[in-house]
């Protein structure tokens, strides 16, 4: 995914997903109705301090082999930002257009710098900010054993050919020698007609690919691509 460009003078940002430690954010993955309708998440708190929460949400597409973020058209969501005290939630509820269940977002939550002024032994500390993302379907998910797998040069392909979205976990390239190497992120998320493509080694011979969905275990043949 190409980063958004955000610049924090004297903070660093850290990319979390939504389970880590800190803010706790329910469901980790969202779900839209695939005709336009109303969902929603929630933001709980379990920090000592009041923290101060910002939500974007983002268009995602894929195009020549990439995630990209997009601003987010006929989308409607509230709060956009708002303060967390300890021990609190807060529900974010969001309206999405019809897509005709092709529709993929990202969710994108920030802790935002406190408004209180820092104590001076901590002024010239470096500040650290969490970032939570998150994605968020509209419509069913693609059947899990529709993936086009291609290698293509020094990359693998993978491609969706069909309606429906795909979170795919656990990617592994088979070798002739029965090995597997590691492909990919943890997690790879193919829209509907999507493509994403991921370095391939080049030493060893690969005959296939594996992966799993939903805790399920899948494997593709490897073809060869232009």
């Amino acid at each position: 995914m190409r980063p958004l460009a955000l610049l924090l003078l004297g903070a660093v940002w850290f990319l979390l997903p939504a389970h880590a430690q800190g803010l706790a954010i329910a469901p980790i993955l969202i779900e839209a109705p695939a005709g336009g309708g109303a969902t929603s998440l929630t933001v709980s708190s379990g920090l000592e301090k009041a923290v101060t929460v910002q939500v974007r949400i983002y268009d995602l597409v894929q195009r020549e082999g990439e995630d990209q973020l997009e601003p987010a058209k006929d989308l409607r969501f509230a709060p956009e930002i708002f303060t967390l005290a300890p021990d609190t939630s807060q529900i974010v509820r969001i309206s999405v257009p019809d897509t005709g269940g092709k529709g993929a977002w990202r969710v994108i939550i920030d802790e935002l710098p406190s408004a209180e002024p820092e104590p001076a032994a901590r002024a010239s500390q470096l500040s650290i900010r969490l970032r939570y993302v998150m994605a968020m379907f509209a419509g069913a998910p693609a059947p899990p054993d529709q993936l086009d797998a291609q290698l293509r040069a020094n990359m693998l392909s993978l491609r969706n050919p069909g309606p429906g979205w795909l979170r795919l976990h656990d990617l592994s390239l088979q070798t002739d020698a029965g090995d597997a190497v590691p492909a990919g992120p943890g997690i790879v998320y193919l829209l509907p007609g999507g493509e994403i493509r991921v370095p391939a080694p080049q030493e060893v011979r690969l005959n296939g690919l594996r992966y799993s969905v939903n805790g399920q275990n899948f494997a593709a043949q490897l073809s060869e691509g232009k």
